[in-house]
C-alpha cells in the first residue's frame, strides 16, 4: 500500500518527462535525499522498476502500470467486515457490491487473506453464500493490530483507520481522554506509545459495541492491585460515562497490560541518586556494565548522564513489559534497519548484552526504540570529521582578507578550516580548495574559485557548490578503496542454486569459506547465528546480510554470494548474501565502507542488478556504477 508522501513522490515523477535529481526530489518533498533513496526503494519493493534509477536522478518507467492500492486496502475493509459481522457473517453477494468488485475479485482476495492469517486459531469459512470469520476473540484482535500496523505509513494512516473503526466517536477525543488521565499520574510518554494505546482502546470499543466483549479473566491479582489497573479504570470510566459503553473486568485487564512500565519522562533529569528510587539497582548496573562493554567492543563513548537516565528508564518500563510480553509497536522498524544499519546493530548488540544481564526477551520493536534512543544521542554528539581545508589568497590580508574569512565561515561553520594568505606569498599543496579574489591567481590554479572582495551570495553558490563537489569526489574514491579492500574474488560465490538450502546453510557455507581463508576463526559462526536470532539480517530489497555482534574477525571482509532463484529468508525474497566480517582495529574504515553499502543494496533495482551478475569483475564494476550513481 502506498503512503501518501509516496503517491505525491510519484505524481511528481509523472509530472516530469525527464530525469529529476535526488535533491530537487528532496526540496519538493521538504525531506534528506536519503529519505528519497529509501521512498524510491519502498516503492519499486511492490511494483518492482516503477522508478527507473541512474547517475542522473530519477525517472518512471513509461512501460511500467501506475499502482494502485486497491488490493491491499481491499483485504483490510473485507478483515474489517467480517470481524464486525462475526456471529452471523457476511453475504458474498453482498459484500461484493459493496466493494464495487467482481466475485470472482472477491473471492481471489479472499483466498489472499487466507494465506496470510498466518495464525491457526483464526479461519475464514464459507457457509453456502456466508463468508464467517471464526476464531477466539483475543487472537482476531491480535491479527486487527498487525493488519493495520503493517500499514505502510502507520503515522498517517493509522488515525484515519482508527476513526473509520469507532465512527461516530472522535478520535482526537479518546486520545484526548486518555492524555488527560495520564497527565493526572504525572506520565508523559511518546507518540508511539500514544498510538498504540489509543489502537487498542479503539479496538476495545468497536468490538464492545458489536457485542463481542472479552469475558474471560486473566485471573491475575497482582495486575489488579497495581497502579495500571487504576489507570485503565479511570480511562474507562471517562470514556464510560462519555459514549455509554460498559468495559468488563477481564478488558480492564487487558488494557492495563498497556501501562505496565510506564514512567514520568520528567525523571530522567534527575540524578544517579535519585535515579536509584525509581529504576531497579540490578538495571542501572547491567546498563553500566553494557555500556562499558559496547565502548570496549565498538569504540563508541556513550558518557552522557542524562542519555543515560532516560535509558534506564526505558529499560525498566522494557523490564515489565517483558514479562507479559506487551511490547510497544515501532512503525519505523524497516526505515531504521535500512537507513541507520550501525546505529541499528550498535542497538542490537546492546539487547543482546541487556538480555543475557537480566535473562529477559523482547522483539525486534523494542530494539527498533533503543536504537532511536542511540541515535538521538549520537545526532548530538555528531561533529565535522572530514573538513574542507581551504585557502584564502587575496590582495589586501589585513582587511579584506579577515573579512572574508568570518564571512565565509559564517556561511560554512566547522565543516571547513580556511587559512588566508597574501597574493605575493607562494601558494602551498596543503589545501582542499583555493579561494582567492585576484583573477589572474583563479585562472592559473586548477579548481580554483574566484570569489568578490565583498562576499555576494552568488560567491556563497559557487563555494557550496565547489566543496560539495569535492566531498562527493573524496567520498567515492574512499568507497573504491573500501571496495577493493573488503571484497575479494577469494570470498565471492557466483550464480548458486538455492534449490533445497536454507539460510543457516548458507551461511555456514560462507563462513566455511572465510575460515579457510583466514579472515574469522572457528567460533564466528555461532556469533553471526546470535546475531541473526537477534533480528534478522534480511532486507525487503532482496539482499541479506549476516553479520557478528562482536568485531572479532581475524582481518575485516565481506563474503558475496549471488542466487540464481529467489531464497525466502525470514520472510523477505532473498537474491543475494553479504557474509560480514569486521577487525577491531579496522571498524572505523569499514563502518563507513558498510554505511553506504547498505544505502545502495537498500534499492531493489540495485539489488537486483548485483545478483545477476556473472561474475566477480562485474559485480564490482556494477558496484562501482552505483556508488557514482547514488548522489
Amino acid at each position: 500500500m502506498l503512503t501518501k508522501k509516496e503517491k505525491e513522490l510519484i505524481a511528481y515523477l509523472d509530472k516530469k518527462d525527464r530525469w529529476i535529481t535526488s535533491d530537487e526530489l528532496a526540496e519538493y518533498s521538504l525531506c534528506t535525499t536519503r529519505t528519497i533513496r529509501n521512498r524510491v526503494a519502498k516503492i519499486n519493493q511492490n511494483n518492482p522498476e516503477l522508478i527507473l534509477t541512474s547517475h542522473l536522478g530519477y525517472q518512471l518507467n513509461p512501460h511500467a502500470n501506475l499502482p494502485t492500492d486497491g488490493t491491499e486496502d481491499r483485504k483490510s475493509r473485507i478483515f474489517l467486515e467480517l470481524l464486525k459481522h462475526s456471529s452471523y457473517g457476511v453475504d458474498f453477494f453482498d459484500l461484493a457490491e459493496m466493494l464495487f468488485i467482481s466475485e470472482s475479485t472477491l473471492k481471489n482476495d479472499i483466498q489472499q487473506l487466507k494465506k496470510e492469517i498466518t495464525n491457526d486459531a483464526i479461519q475464514i469459512v464459507f457457509y453456502q453464500d456466508y463468508i464467517k470469520l471464526t476464531g477466539p476473540e483475543r487472537a482476531k484482535r491480535r491479527y486487527l493490530i498487525s493488519l493495520l500496523y503493517n500499514e505502510s505509513d502507520v503515522q498517517e494512516k493509522l488515525k484515519v483507520s482508527i476513526q473509520q473503526m469507532i465512527g461516530y466517536i472522535s478520535l482526537e477525543k479518546l486520545q484526548q481522554t486518555i492524555q488527560e488521565v495520564l497527565a493526572e499520574h504525572t506520565i508523559q510518554i511518546n507518540q508511539y506509545s500514544l498510538n498504540n494505546i489509543v489502537l487498542h482502546f479503539a479496538i476495545s470499543i468497536e468490538r464492545i459495541r458489536q457485542g463481542h466483549s472479552l469475558k474471560k479473566s486473566l485471573n491475575n491479582n497482582q495486575l489488579q492491585s497495581n497502579s495500571e489497573f487504576l489507570i485503565a479504570g479511570e480511562i474507562s470510566d471517562k470514556l464510560a460515562q462519555q459514549y455509554d459503553i460498559h468495559f468488563s473486568h477481564a478488558e480492564l485487564e487487558q488494557l492495563s497490560l498497556l501501562f505496565i512500565g510506564m514512567q514520568n519522562e520528567t525523571l530522567t533529569n534527575q540524578d544517579s541518586q535519585q535515579l536509584s528510587s525509581f529504576v531497579d539497582p540490578t538495571i542501572i548496573t547491567a546498563l553500566k556494565d553494557v555500556l562499558a562493554e559496547v565502548e570496549r567492543t565498538y569504540l563508541v563513548e556513550l558518557h552522557d548522564e542524562e542519555f543515560f537516565n532516560k535509558l534506564a528508564i526505558h529499560l525498566q518500563s522494557l523490564y515489565y513489559r517483558s514479562h507479559y510480553e506487551t511490547f510497544t509497536r515501532n512503525s519505523s522498524l524497516l526505515d531504521l534497519k535500512t537507513a541507520y544499519p550501525l546505529i541499528y546493530d550498535l542497538a542490537v548488540y546492546i539487547s543482546s548484552l541487556i538480555q543475557d544481564r537480566l535473562d529477559i526477551w523482547f522483539n525486534d520493536d523494542e530494539i527498533s526504540f533503543i536504537a532511536l534512543h542511540i541515535g538521538a544521542f549520537l545526532e548530538t554528539q555528531k561533529h565535522f570529521r572530514d573538513q574542507v581545508t581551504i585557502r584564502l589568497i587575496v590582495n589586501d590580508y589585513h582587511d579584506i582578507g579577515s573579512n572574508l574569512s568570518k564571512q565565509i565561515e559564517e556561511h560554512f561553520g566547522e565543516s571547513i578550516d580556511i587559512v588566508v594568505t597574501e597574493k605575493w606569498k607562494t601558494a602551498t599543496n596543503d589545501y582542499d580548495l583555493l579561494l582567492t579574489t585576484d583573477r589572474e591567481t583563479a585562472s592559473d590554479y586548477a579548481g580554483s574559485v574566484f570569489i568578490h572582495p565583498f562576499l555576494t551570495s552568488k560567491d556563497v553558490k559557487k563555494i557550496e557548490k565547489r566543496i560539495d563537489s569535492l566531498k562527493s569526489q573524496r567520498e567515492k574514491r574512499k568507497m573504491y578503496q573500501a571496495i577493493e579492500k573488503f571484497i575479494l574474488p577469494e570470498l565471492y560465490f557466483n550464480q548458486i542454486d538455492p534449490a533445497g538450502l536454507r539460510p543457516r546453510e548458507i551461511r555456514k557455507q560462507l563462513n566455511q569459506r572465510m575460515v579457510q581463508t583466514g579472515f574469522v576463526d572457528e567460533n564466528f559462526s555461532h556469533r553471526v547465528e546470535k546475531r541473526e536470532r537477534m533480528s534478522p539480517t534480511s532486507f525487503p530489497s532482496g539482499i541479506a546480510v549476516p553479520h557478528s555482534v562482536e568485531l572479532e574477525a581475524i582481518k575485516s571482509g565481506v563474503a558475496i554470494m549471488t542466487l540464481q532463484e529467489s531464497l525466502i529468508w525470514a520472510d523477505h525474497p532473498i537474491n543475494l548474501v553479504a557474509y560480514i566480517a569486521i577487525n577491531k582495529d579496522e571498524a572505523n574504515d569499514f563502518n563507513e565502507f558498510f554505511e553506504k553499502f547498505i544505502e545502495i543494496v537498500s534499492e531493489p533495482i540495485n539489488t537486483k542488478q548485483l545478483s545477476m551478475s556473472e561474475d566477480f569483475d562485474e559485480f564490482i564494476l556494477r558496484l562501482k556504477t552505483m556508488v557514482d550513481a547514488d548522489e
